[in-house]
């Protein structure tokens, strides 16, 4: 999940009056993946391999594709070329434990 929260830095002047400024900055922490997820029902094998560099290998029907992925919030975007054409894929995503949920099926990471 992404969190957000801001940091507020105070400055003060050199004069006697002190005065006071206030800064925010907003701050993200993005969810990072690293290993590979398999799903946990299903009739085919699909999997979601998540690598440095925010890159995802996806496994299924017997073909691999690679991408790259973004998880902001409770949403996965995942951008993969396949047969010369592109697609950009938005699902919905939550990690709870040692599972993944994309778009509510449940891929388990492997040990």
């Amino acid at each position: 999940r992404a969190f957000r929260f801001a940091t507020l830095g105070l400055t003060r002047s050199r004069s006697t009056k002190r005065k006071f400024s206030l800064t925010a900055k907003s701050v993200s922490c993005k969810t990072k993946l690293k290993g590979t997820y398999t799903a946990k029902d299903g009739l085919i094998k699909q999997s979601f391999t998540f690598k440095e560099d925010n890159m995802v290998e996806i496994s299924a029907f017997g073909i691999n594709v690679e991408g790259e992925y973004e998880i902001e919030g409770d949403t996965i975007t995942i951008r993969y070329s396949l047969l010369n054409l592109s697609y950009d894929m938005q699902k919905s995503f939550a990690k709870e434990g040692d599972s993944i949920f994309i778009d509510g099926v449940e891929f388990v990471k492997e040990k």
